[in-house]
């Protein structure tokens, strides 16, 4: 009697996963496509940048920095 019992709550357990029939009439599609794509990282930290407005910020040429020679990292000495 347990055994029935229990295959009876398995059953009726599994039941719960199992897909519904679909319809043969469906109600209508709705399109959930977005309406304006969201603007990433870059762009949203680029929207509250001041503007260039003034000729000199607009003609400025980038700064040259010197070149930076490294120091060696190690010398050879003679023994």
């Amino acid at each position: 009697m347990k055994f029935f019992a229990a295959i009876f709550l398995l059953a009726s357990s599994a039941q719960a996963f199992v897909p519904s029939m679909p319809s043969p009439v469906q109600a209508c599609s709705v399109a959930l496509d977005a309406k304006h794509a969201n603007n990433k990282a870059a762009k949203k930290s680029n929207h509250d940048h001041p503007r260039k407005s003034r000729p000199s910020d607009i003609n400025r040429k980038p700064t040259n920095y010197p070149k930076w020679e490294n120091p060696p990292e190690y010398t050879i000495l003679e023994e």
